[in-house]
């Protein structure tokens, strides 16, 4: 979700250059997307689903794969824009994307959030502990403290947990942990893109986790978001969004 969020940019600038675009994507990330130009399709169906509308179409795309790029020809596109997927220095990935396509990355795209601003200040506090590779998270105990701290400021505040199906193992440390006021902490396991959009804009006052898709999503909608950089480069992977601040940690935080 979150390498998905990242392209944003890039959907906004296609729709504008171009009279009708076609997407293929998963359909989880469908509902990232609203625009009435845009025409979606399920990746896993595969191109067959586009052919006849390909010829003589510019064709944006971040798989290099050979086989791939020859059956785009045969299909007699007019242009491939190859496009970096996994850079492993700075710019920022938006700003790579871009520069591989010869154009200037749109002004200030950092601080925009491409979701729309719908940030409800409340007295509950948003965590999402995990992210899916443990090398990026930082100890629980990391996030208890910070949700211990706010609970702790106002009688009134609230935390929410948020695991993802990735995320059994610190569930499971969740589980095996004692919260001060344990009465005003939530846990909710969202099963879609959907869920977590209702749950952030429901109202929260900040959001806390990893490089990880909750925290790309949390940004791209306004809200005040800390995201811990952990075991990949912000300088490259950092979201875009109005109200982000980063923490750095070493590979060896605990």
């Amino acid at each position: 979700m979150g390498d998905f969020i990242l392209t944003l940019p890039l959907f906004d600038y296609i729709q504008s250059s171009y009279d009708e675009v076609l997407v293929l994507t998963k359909p989880s990330y469908f509902c990232l997307i609203e625009s009435k130009k845009i025409e979606l399709f399920e990746l896993d169906l595969g191109i067959s689903q586009i052919c006849k509308q390909l010829k003589g179409s510019d064709v944006f795309t971040f798989w290099q794969d050979q086989d791939w790029l020859n059956e785009l020809r045969n299909l007699h596109v007019q242009n491939i824009f190859i496009l970096p997927a996994k850079p492993l220095m700075p710019p920022h990935i938006i700003e790579s994307i871009f520069n591989a396509l010869g154009l200037k990355s749109p002004d200030s795209f950092l601080s925009i959030p491409y979701l729309g601003d719908q940030w409800i200040e409340s007295l509950t506090l948003w965590i999402h502990p995990g992210s899916g590779a443990d090398n990026k998270n930082m100890p629980f105990s990391f996030y208890k403290k910070t949700a211990e701290d706010w609970l702790q400021k106002n009688k009134a505040n609230h935390v929410i947990f948020s695991f993802g199906e990735a995320d059994q193992s610190i569930l499971d440390s969740y589980e095996c942990l004692n919260f001060i006021n344990s009465e005003r902490v939530q846990v909710v396991l969202p099963n879609s893109i959907d869920d977590y959009k209702n749950l952030l804009s429901s109202g929260v006052a900040e959001f806390w986790g990893n490089d990880s898709g909750p925290s790309h999503l949390a940004a791209n909608l306004g809200i005040p978001t800390n995201i811990c950089f952990k075991s990949t480069d912000s300088a490259i992977w950092r979201p875009s969004g109005p109200r982000v601040r980063i923490n750095e940690f070493s590979q060896d935080a605990n």
